[in-house]
C-alpha cells in the first residue's frame, strides 16, 4: 500500500441564527450550511465515472485513499443505479493487494449522540471479512459498523466494537440472517454515549421493500449459544444493554467516519463489487428512507450556499 491521495480539507464551525444552531462548512466552492439536524450528507450528486470530482462527491469526502502499490488499479467510482433516483459508490474487490477509502473527519463533535444511514447492495462473494464502514479507517476497531463476509448467493456482516481490547465473545455482534447478493438494504445506527467515553449502538437493517428486518435483538455475540461471557451465552445487543452494558471506545476517533474497501488479508480477488447510496449522518432523528432524485441537485438537499 505505497499510493497515498489526501485530499481537500473541511472545516466545521457554527452559529447561532434565529434562535437555531445551524452547521456551517467549508467545501471547495463555498461556504455551506446544513440544517435539519443533518451534519453530513452524500449522494454522489456530482457525476459518475473515475475522476476524483465523482469518487469524493464534489469535495464532499476530504480524505481519498486509492492504495495501488503505484499501479493503474482504481477501486472506487460512482455509477447510476443507486437508490431512489441517486447514484452509487462502487467498490470493487481485488484481494488484499488493493485498497481504497474515503473519510471526512470530526464530522460531530465527541461524545457526542448521532444517527447515521447508509445503503449497501453486494455482489462481492470473498469471505474473509472485510472492513467497510468504519468510525475511523485507521482506527476501526473503535467501531465498524459493516464487516462483509460473502458468499455465493448470500453475505452476512457484524458489526464490531473493542476500541479499548478485544473481550471475546462481545467484540463482535452480527444476525443469523443471511442477507441477498444484488439486493439494496438500508442499514441505519444510531450512536448513545452512556458517557464521554462508551456507546450503545443501535443497527436497524431494512430490505429493499422498507420492512425492517433487524435491530438490537437480531443482533448476537460471537459463537452465540456456546461462548460465555458474564454468565450466558446467550447475549444480543438488546439483553446486553438492558443488564446496562455499553463499549469503551477513543471518542478521537469515534466522529470520523468512512467507507470503503480495506484491502483483507486473505480476500479474493473476485474483480466483484459492492455499492454505496444516500449516505446521511444526523443528530436528531432517526434518517430513514432517502427522498427520491429525477437529477439530484448540487449540493445536496439540506445545504445552501451563503455569498
Amino acid at each position: 500500500m505505497v499510493s497515498l491521495r489526501i485530499r481537500h480539507s473541511i472545516v466545521a464551525f457554527s452559529v447561532v441564527c434565529s434562535g437555531l444552531l445551524v452547521a456551517l462548512w467549508w467545501h471547495p466552492g463555498g461556504l455551506v450550511a446544513q440544517e435539519g439536524g443533518i451534519v453530513f450528507e452524500s449522494n454522489w450528486v456530482s457525476a459518475t465515472g473515475t475522476s476524483e470530482t465523482a469518487v469524493t462527491d464534489g469535495g464532499r469526502w476530504p480524505n481519498y485513499w486509492e492504495f495501488n502499490n503505484g499501479g493503474n488499479v482504481q477501486l472506487l467510482s460512482v455509477v447510476p443505479g443507486g437508490v431512489n433516483g441517486h447514484n452509487a459508490l462502487r467498490v470493487q474487490q481485488r484481494g488484499s493487494t488493493y485498497a481504497a477509502n474515503l473519510q471526512i473527519d470530526n464530522v460531530l463533535p465527541q461524545s457526542k449522540d448521532y444517527y447515521l444511514r447508509y445503503y449497501m447492495k453486494n455482489d462481492d462473494t470473498s469471505g474473509q471479512g472485510d472492513h467497510l464502514v468504519t468510525a475511523d479507517t485507521w482506527q476501526y476497531w473503535n467501531l465498524t459498523y459493516m464487516r462483509k463476509y460473502g458468499g455465493p448467493v448470500n453475505w452476512k456482516f457484524v458489526i464490531s466494537l473493542y476500541g479499548c481490547g478485544y473481550t471475546y465473545p462481545i467484540g463482535h455482534w452480527g444476525p443469523s440472517l443471511p442477507l441477498v447478493n444484488g439486493q439494496w438494504y438500508r442499514f441505519e445506527y444510531y450512536v448513545h454515549y452512556t458517557d464521554a467515553t462508551h456507546v450503545q449502538v443501535h443497527p436497524r437493517v431494512y430490505d429493499a421493500t422498507g420492512l425492517l428486518i433487524l435491530s438490537d435483538a437480531q443482533f448476537l455475540q460471537s459463537d452465540f449459544l456456546s461462548a460465555i461471557w458474564n454468565g450466558r451465552s446467550d447475549w444480543t445487543l438488546a439483553s446486553y444493554y438492558a443488564a446496562g452494558h455499553s463499549f469503551c471506545v477513543d471518542p478521537t476517533w469515534t466522529n470520523d467516519f468512512g467507507l470503503g474497501n480495506n484491502g483483507q488479508n486473505g480476500a479474493a480477488d473476485t474483480g466483484q463489487y459492492w455499492y454505496f447510496s444516500a449516505v446521511q449522518i444526523r443528530t436528531d432523528t432517526w434518517p430513514g428512507a432517502a427522498s427520491s432524485s429525477s437529477k439530484p441537485p448540487a449540493p445536496p438537499t439540506g445545504l445552501r450556499i451563503i455569498s
